[in-house]
């Protein structure tokens, strides 16, 4: 059964899309947990006066449990074209384990908070598109796997989606779908331009080089 939460806990995020080299990468990410259910209005009192609030809860919720023995690992979302690097504001977009075959990236470190805003109805966010354009998103800290996160500028000929390995091409001077999964670098964003797009991208090993 679904915590339900209430919208007083709104929270704004923290725009951090890159991390120093060797440091820890602690990053606020976006968190995909399916479907809002947006229920009845409740009245509540803040010692002062009466607000009505509507409550909410998500499909796949996605909890922090503080367990050592037990982390919260996360993957990344399941690729859709809204999850673009200027749609998603740089950050990284993450569901739990189990939820999708994509790499476990990372662990929760942190109480979700938000969504930034809260939907009309349920109707409203019921799609990985309106969610994404309306911020009807939760947002936590997560120590990702790997030594870097940092937006790289990609050629996009041949799409390039969430969970794609990225290469460098020496001839274009931009990052590209490396198409035998071979370099370790991950795009956590989708990019369907030739050029002149970014995404965010996740190192864990040295990158590979083409001519």
């Amino acid at each position: 059964m679904a915590t339900v939460y209430d919208s007083m806990a709104l929270k704004t995020v923290t725009n951090q899309s890159q991390t120093a080299v060797n440091a820890p990468i602690i990053v606020d990410a976006w968190l995909e947990e399916g479907a809002i259910t947006v229920a009845s209005t409740k009245t509540y009192s803040n010692g002062g006066a009466l607000l009505d609030r509507p409550l909410y809860s998500w499909a796949s919720q996605i909890s922090y449990d503080d367990d050592p023995t037990a982390p919260d690992f996360v993957t990344l979302a399941t690729s859709d074209s809204a999850y673009t690097y200027s749609g998603l504001q740089g950050k990284i977009i993450l569901s739990a384990q189990g939820t999708n075959t994509n790499p476990i990236v990372g662990v929760i470190g942190s109480d979700p908070i938000g969504p930034v805003r809260i939907p009309v109805n349920s109707a409203a966010a019921d799609t990985v598109a309106e969610r994404v354009a309306g911020l009807y998103l939760r947002h936590t800290q997560v120590t990702l796997f790997g030594f870097a996160y940092y937006p790289v500028a990609v050629e996009a000929t041949t799409d390039i989606a969430v969970g794609d390995h990225l290469l460098y091409d020496n001839s274009d001077a931009l990052w590209k779908k490396d198409g035998a999964a071979a370099s370790p670098v991950i795009s956590c964003h989708v990019a369907t331009d030739a050029s002149g797009q970014y995404v965010g991208a996740l190192f864990y090993g040295i990158p590979t080089t083409q001519a």
